[in-house]
């Protein structure tokens, strides 16, 4: 079990369950920000052979790989002296197993410095060493899935889950929602493809960003698409579990009838980060203002976290939560998107909010 405890923020989490817990100075307070991060997104590449067009890294067969030397830099870099090392790891790319040193990784991570690592495949490059790696030290996979363009078919996507629950691997599907996905994300929820998905843990809804390959066309647009789906969000028909990325928190929040209580906002720069292969941190991956980025080349990981970061936790608290003020769900979200305005659904379905 790791515990993190300073003034207003305590965390608990449990490495055999990966159950989380965060409180601040009492049970009934949510911390402004963890002293440390609990979370580090971390692109161990951005090499990848699938070409898809909607790669928010535009990530091709000439992406660089993260050598194991500074992938062991970072995780030392991401351990504090008084609070310890971050509790999980999520590794992507680029396609994280065709990384050369993929296994190693994941090992280090592990049974090197107590870090739970997850990691996110288009679910192609399996064999019996990585799936012996994965579930002897990860927390979990995840199966990036879109069902009308290069991926797995949905008798494909089952195949991988059986083989991964036949080697006892927690695995998720991730699941883009954009304007074309939105109708089949709606079925999914009526329960249509239940027997396809049975092997799998659950259905982790993303939402679709404009930046890389990823045209600006495609993001979720139709105020009627978006209703429907949000319906079946309050209601759903299928028996898998289904979760969301940050990005959609606000919608949920304003719109379904989901438990606020249950719902975390937008943790990226407060409570978790991201690192690229190059080691540039930034408060997530779709960051797209170099303003916010910070090379562990040139600082330390601490300097980054505690002090350069503090601007974007500004810039956040200004601009994106100032937008939003009126919103009567305002102390439970932290605003529009700091980098993607098109993210911004809750006009879709409501009143437009008034920018400031």
């Amino acid at each position: 079990m790791i515990r993190k405890h300073s003034k207003g923020y305590n965390f608990v989490g449990v490495p055999e369950t990966g159950f989380t817990l965060r409180w601040g100075d009492d049970l009934t307070k949510n911390p402004y920000m963890a002293p440390w991060p609990e979370l580090a997104d971390i692109s161990i590449s951005n090499y990848c052979t699938n070409g898809c067009s909607y790669c928010y890294r535009s990530s091709n067969q000439e992406g660089k790989f993260m050598s194991l030397e500074d992938y062991q830099h970072v995780l030392q870099e991401l351990t504090h002296k008084t609070y310890g090392s971050i509790f999980q790891v999520a590794l992507g790319g680029g396609e994280p197993l065709l990384h050369p040193d993929f296994n190693e990784i994941i090992r280090t991570t592990r049974e090197d410095y107590g870090i739970i690592p997850n990691y996110t495949t288009c679910g192609k490059f399996f064999n019996p060493e990585n799936l012996e790696t994965s579930r002897k030290y990860c927390g979990a996979v995840a199966i990036s899935w879109d069902p009308y363009r290069d991926n797995l078919t949905l008798d494909e996507l089952s195949k991988v889950g059986k083989l991964l629950d036949d080697n006892e691997i927690r695995t998720n599907i991730h699941y883009v929602i954009s304007e074309t996905t939105l109708e089949h994300a709606t079925q999914l929820l009526d329960g249509k493809y239940d027997e396809h998905l049975e092997s799998f843990n659950a259905v982790i809804f993303l939402t679709y960003k404009p930046t890389g390959r990823a045209r600006r066309e495609d993001t979720i647009r139709s105020p009627q698409k978006l209703r429907s789906f949000l319906d079946r969000v309050n209601k759903p028909a299928t028996n898998i579990k289904i979760g969301f990325d940050a990005c959609f928190v606000p919608i949920l929040l304003k719109k379904t009838e989901i438990d606020n209580a249950m719902v975390d906002s937008c943790e990226c720069g407060f409570f978790s980060v991201y690192i690229d292969e190059e080691m540039n941190v930034s408060p997530c991956s779709f960051c797209n203002n170099k303003k916010y980025s910070y090379s562990l080349k040139r600082s330390s990981f601490k300097d980054i976290w505690q002090d350069a970061f503090s601007n974007y936790r500004n810039y956040v608290d200004e601009k994106c939560k100032l937008n939003c003020s009126k919103c009567d769900k305002s102390s439970d979200c932290r605003g529009m998107c700091p980098f993607f305005d098109e993210l911004f659904l809750c006009g879709l379905v409501s009143e437009p909010i008034i920018r400031v």
